[in-house]
């Protein structure tokens, strides 16, 4: 076997050990994580077992939506084969308001008031120990279940991650869009884009070509490009 042939071989199982590693810590700041919030709550505090189920309850609305990014991208034109792209996009930036506000809520709520180690007297209390551990085990878990996993299953079958969530999560996005959440965001891109002529920048390599529809086909959307400005004679 040549060094060529066990390069991949070799980084496959460093990449492997790694993941496995990252599981394990997770699963172990979980034990960890859940017996602080019910030690905490044995002992007469129920606030951190109240504010545990709120962050899990957002988390799973962050899952549905994260998902429903790439169903309703990849089966838009059939749902609404009336709408443009633009409505694609400014639908897609309402979504957003969830994925950007359940992230910093979620991180908030998670943070124990200490950490209790299992079958002993141990406690942490260390504010710094504390947000190491939230931003850690917050990310990993909003990472791995709330945002690759339901992205992996919109992708392979949106139809049926769409039966599931569109009924329950569309009325939201909906209602989102027509408070005008997401407009802050259009108005500052369309200044910077005017501005620095974005679209009128020139392509340094030749990129091929996008598919009739992509997120950055949705995204790039969000704000139309200006036809060129004329010369008046």
């Amino acid at each position: 076997m040549t060094s060529t042939d066990s390069t991949p071989k070799a980084g496959t199982a460093l990449r492997t050990m790694f993941g496995a590693l990252f599981i394990t810590a997770w699963g172990i700041g979980t034990i960890v994580w859940a017996y602080s919030v019910i030690k905490a709550l044995g002992a007469g505090d129920p606030g951190p077992a109240i504010a545990a189920v709120c962050a899990l309850l957002l988390m799973i609305l962050l899952m549905g939506m994260e998902g429903l990014e790439i169903a309703v991208t990849d089966r838009w034109r059939t749902m609404y084969p009336e709408r443009t792209p633009r409505d694609l996009a400014t639908w897609l930036a309402s979504r957003q308001l969830f994925v950007a506000m359940i992230c910093t809520t979620s991180g908030i709520l998670i943070e124990p008031k200490f950490i209790a180690i299992p079958f002993t007297s141990t406690e942490i209390t260390g504010g710094v120990t504390l947000k190491a551990f939230t931003i850690l085990w917050n990310g990993l878990t909003l990472l791995w279940f709330m945002q690759i996993f339901p992205k992996y299953m919109a992708a392979t079958n949106p139809d049926r991650y769409l039966k599931v969530t569109q009924r329950a999560l569309f009325p939201i996005v909906d209602f989102v869009h027509k408070v005008g959440v997401a407009l802050p965001a259009e108005w500052v891109a369309k200044a910077v884009q005017n501005r620095l002529g974005w679209h009128a920048e020139p392509i340094l390599e030749e990129a091929p070509p996008r598919p009739a529809i992509s997120p950055a086909n949705a995204w790039a959307a969000l704000v139309p490009e200006r036809a060129p400005a004329t010369r008046q004679r």
